[in-house]
């Protein structure tokens, strides 16, 4: 029981890292492939922020972070997207490339769409119109009006 605890499976990876010799069958694709099912856990927990994820992505190195990044379901990239960038628009990343773009993005440090956009709080110096046309023009009409 105790290989099913947390303090277990981390020794008997830690074992298993030690004894790489004696092991000959483990191969490094081996354990890349547990570290991807390791990044894969961690990246779809919840709480996760931009900072745990570039903490993860210098952890476990670039390539298996990418390789497992480029393996999200357009749903997964959304939610990753919206995790790390909570005012991302949806149509930012409505597929999963467009998401998985904002996520380098976003972990690169670059500013997206919503940060480089300054908010344009100068009012419209077009008075309003006091016109008793409606907005719509078929119901402007004047045999709609009169009901002809």
């Amino acid at each position: 029981m105790s290989g099913l605890t947390a303090t277990g499976g981390t020794a008997a990876l830690a074992a298993l890292l030690d004894n790489r010799d004696r092991f000959g069958k483990l191969l490094d694709k081996d354990f890349a492939a547990a570290t991807g099912l390791l990044v894969r856990k961690l990246r779809n927990a919840g709480g996760q922020t931009c900072d745990d994820m570039i903490a993860l992505r210098d952890a476990v190195g670039t390539e298996i972070f990418e390789t497992e990044l480029k393996k999200l379901s357009a749903h997964q990239a959304r939610l990753l997207a919206r995790r790390i960038d909570k005012a991302v628009d949806d149509f930012e990343v409505s597929t999963a490339g467009a998401a998985v773009a904002h996520i380098r993005k976003v972990m690169a440090g670059e500013p997206t769409v919503t940060e480089a956009a300054p908010a344009d709080d100068t009012p419209d110096d077009t008075p309003p119109t006091d016109d008793d046309t409606p907005k719509n023009s078929y119901f402007g009409r004047k045999s709609f009006r009169a009901g002809n």
